[in-house]
């Protein structure tokens, strides 16, 4: 069933997933958390920015909220490149 909470590739995909987890070094898991929670926090603040700069003409909030998008999105990229080093 498509919505069965019991479905055997469901399970079977738990079982991939968590032994890739155990495979990964700590270190790795915990780059890529932050990585990914930094970047959607990033592209949040922009699109969110941008929206309110548009539809709303709040130039204040609406441009802060982009510039911090961008700065949490480059703050990102150099974490990247330098734990990809």
């Amino acid at each position: 069933m498509f919505l069965d909470p019991s479905s055997p590739d469901d399970e079977e995909a738990d079982r991939d997933l968590r032994k890739g987890l155990r495979g990964a070094a700590p270190e790795t898991l915990r780059a890529f958390v932050l990585l990914a929670v930094s970047v959607q926090a990033g592209l949040f603040a922009g699109a969110l920015g941008v929206m309110l700069l548009a539809f709303r003409g709040q130039q204040t909030l609406g441009g802060a909220l982009i510039v911090g998008g961008l700065v949490v999105l480059g703050v990102s990229v150099v974490a990247y490149r330098k734990y990809k080093t």
